[in-house]
């Protein structure tokens, strides 16, 4: 688990690996942003599903680089990243199709680049992931990987 915070200003690498259904998911990334999006941002925001007026979206903008021996769907990838916050509260990847791929928001902010295509090994892809979080200006919020998997700094 790595400090957000502390992954952007270091601007690190950080090495993620994940074990889902015996096979071993391994990618670096590195995270260049992570902020607050205004809902001004996005075309037609009604048509988003499951959002809640409660919270907050925000965009982690990053470079990937796919460490496992083929190509993976871009969903094996930094899709299956969680934020921790200072509590021990887990926050999934927000999915939302058409928020994240269908969108014009899509294009612009790269969520879409990690619906597709695959993530080709060794070779750097860049675009966003989106979180749904709680509206805690406070909150101080670590990466980690789904499935007992790790986030580590190189």
């Amino acid at each position: 688990m790595v400090p957000i915070k502390d992954a952007i200003s270091s601007g690190a690498w950080l090495h993620c690996e994940y074990l889902y259904s015996d096979k071993l998911y391994k990618f670096r990334l590195k995270i260049n942003s992570f902020r607050k999006i205004s809902i001004s941002e996005i075309d037609n925001p009604e048509k988003i599903e499951n959002f809640d007026i409660n919270s907050i979206l925000w965009l982690m903008n990053m470079e990937v680089i796919n460490l496992t021996k083929v190509p993976i769907e871009p969903y094996w990838g930094p899709r299956h990243l969680i934020l921790i916050d200072q509590d021990d509260f887990n926050f999934h990847v927000f999915e939302d199709d058409y928020l994240i791929r269908k969108s014009n928001f899509s294009d612009t902010s790269g969520t879409n680049r990690f619906c597709y295509p695959d993530l080709v090994p060794k070779i750097k892809a860049v675009g966003s992931i989106i979180f749904k979080l709680p509206d805690d200006d406070e909150a101080e919020y670590s990466i980690s990987s789904q499935y007992n998997g790790s986030v580590q700094e190189i």
